[in-house]
């Protein structure tokens, strides 16, 4: 059994005084002991604000976390209402829906471990002209361009970020067509589009175990496929046909026959017809 992983202090007083902010976490059976170990105990520490911790197993039948307070914050373990696959956005806009609204949320992945006042450092860099401010992952940083003036960065992870409710409502979530890895490029970029303004900011750290994905064949697999998929997607939605075009060109050099046919067809068959897209802004070609 996995011992509890409590890093830094812990202040579980509570306060009338403190802010609520959401947490939002999606997990499946192979997560839940990090997340009832190392993300839960951790909570309090990274914020001195009060958290409501709202978690899914994303497999219907899967195991649940237990509800209520735990180590001075609120967990609220949802039940899942459909037994079909969901992706990552789509889960994640379940929660959104199911909470009461606070003005920010926090994603966070199940694999990872908030340090000491993370989630007070997304807080402290939100504005009204920012809509989502990213955090960043130890010890595998994130490989991402900033502006290290003014932290601005084309998009955000979806691994732990802090997003503006009303920006979130306001576009509908994320695009659940993505089903898994792209989702926050999209969010991110329809961000920029309605005018605010996207920071990374290094001082908000979380441990991520990403080495799993170097043991784990399926976590390999999954992202190479949708991956690439939604390469064509994106490049679609906001770029048009030109930009899909190209996506095409591109994969159908670097791919074997066999995983780009498969490719294509799951996109002309499952995701061209239903892309939305975006409002048009300069230098956005969406015919």
């Amino acid at each position: 059994m996995r011992k509890t992983c409590i890093i830094g202090r812990q202040d579980f007083v509570k306060s009338s005084q403190k802010m609520t902010i959401n947490v939002q976490c999606v997990y499946g059976d192979d997560d839940i002991e990090n997340v009832r170990n190392c993300i839960i105990p951790n909570l309090a520490a990274a914020t001195k604000e009060k958290v409501v911790f709202l978690t899914m197993n994303y497999d219907a039948a899967g195991k649940r976390l237990d509800s209520g307070d735990q180590y001075g914050c609120e967990v609220r373990d949802i039940p899942k209402t459909t037994d079909r696959r969901t992706g990552f956005a789509e889960n994640h806009n379940f929660l959104f829906k199911e909470s009461e609204k606070t003005p920010s949320f926090v994603l966070i992945n199940p694999d990872c471990v908030p340090l000491p006042g993370s989630i007070d450092r997304l807080i402290e860099r939100k504005t009204d002209k920012v809509a989502i401010v990213e955090g960043r992952q130890w010890p595998f940083e994130h490989p991402k361009k900033y502006d290290q003036k003014t932290l601005e960065t084309p998009w955000a992870s979806g691994a732990f970020e802090l997003i503006d409710s009303d920006l979130y409502q306001s576009v509908g979530g994320m695009d659940e067509l993505y089903f898994l890895y792209a989702e926050d490029v999209d969010l991110s970029w329809r961000a920029w589009l309605k005018g605010y303004r996207v920071l990374y900011e290094p001082a908000a750290q979380i441990i991520h175990f990403t080495n799993g994905r170097f043991e784990r064949d399926d976590l390999i697999s999954n992202e190479q496929y949708y991956g690439l998929r939604n390469f064509i997607l994106i490049s679609r939605k906001f770029f048009g046909k030109k930009g899909e075009e190209s996506a095409v060109k591109s994969l159908k050099k670097a791919l074997d026959p066999y995983l780009f046919t498969k490719i294509m067809d799951d996109y002309l068959t499952n995701i061209r017809d239903r892309i939305r897209i975006p409002m048009t802004v300069s230098g956005i070609a969406t015919s």
